[in-house]
């Protein structure tokens, strides 16, 4: 890893990604309305943190983290829950949003 691994915009990023990556698995535990509440929440916070974090940061250390949460099994223990898909728009969105953005000087 590069030093920018350990920047702390990263450090945000990888927390973010954790946590959603553990609210995706829980998504089987939860009821209609509240299920599609998280995921929104998760679609739209995991990409603007990926977004912040490369503007600090730079892209490639944060392609780089999204690219190894993206890799994470997903626990899918309700069929209906189609958690893979919604863990890979989580993280391919992630990564539109890093590599669409300008670093900071």
């Amino acid at each position: 890893m590069n030093d920018q691994s350990d920047h702390p915009a990263v450090v945000r990023l990888r927390a973010e990604l954790d946590a959603a990556w553990k609210g995706v698995g829980a998504l089987a535990q939860l009821e209609g309305i509240s299920r599609d509440r998280v995921v929104a929440e998760l679609r739209a916070a995991v990409p603007d943190v990926a977004g912040r974090a490369a503007r600090e940061a730079g892209r490639e250390a944060v392609v780089a983290e999204i690219r190894r949460f993206a890799d994470a099994e997903v626990v899918a223990s309700d069929p209906t829950v189609p958690t893979r898909v919604i863990w890979g728009d989580i993280v391919g969105t992630a990564t539109v949003a890093a590599t669409a953005t300008t670093t900071l000087a």
